[in-house]
């Protein structure tokens, strides 16, 4: 239990040094209150499995997909954009995309990866059949195989490794 709080509480005190946007020592003491009281709070929201956030690998595994995501996905992404942007040679569409994520973090990693990246949004998740509802700015087909190999493999693949 001692864990979770722990982790909740880190958690909450990076988003709040984000937030606040500054790290002076009114800034911190205060924080590190609101972190101990919102890690006691979330600690069973956040953190289901102690395992998991003990896993040195796993950390490992998500610094390196966030690397890989910014410095290779949205790059890659946002030129890709701009590319269609200039050409005017777009084919928007929504898309069903079928996803094979074995829990809700998953899931939602992969969703946030899909729709932080340029040119596609995840606009409907039906969680009964693991689907996404995507909206692509360039549908190269509509079959479900090619939207998955295009839009849900990468980040599924990264994802998968540290969840």
């Amino acid at each position: 239990m001692l864990v979770k709080i722990l982790f909740s509480a880190l958690f909450s005190f990076v988003v709040y040094i984000l937030l606040v946007g500054s790290l002076g020592l009114d800034e911190a003491v205060i924080g590190l209150v609101i972190a101990l009281i919102v890690g006691i709070a979330t600690r069973e929201i956040l953190v289901q499995d102690e395992r998991k956030v003990l896993n040195i690998k796993g950390w490992g595994q998500f610094i390196w997909y966030a690397i890989v995501y910014i410095f290779y996905y949205e790059v890659s992404a946002h030129w890709a954009v701009v590319k269609l942007i200039f050409t005017m040679k777009i084919k928007p569409g929504i898309v069903r995309v079928p996803y094979h994520t074995i829990s809700d973090y998953g899931t939602i990693s992969v969703g946030n990866s899909i729709t932080n990246t340029p040119g596609t949004v995840v606009i409907d998740i039906d969680e009964e059949r693991g689907y996404y509802y995507v909206h692509w700015i360039y549908v190269t087909s509509p079959d479900e195989e090619t939207c998955f190999k295009s839009i849900c493999e990468p980040f599924e693949k990264h994802v998968r490794r540290f969840l």
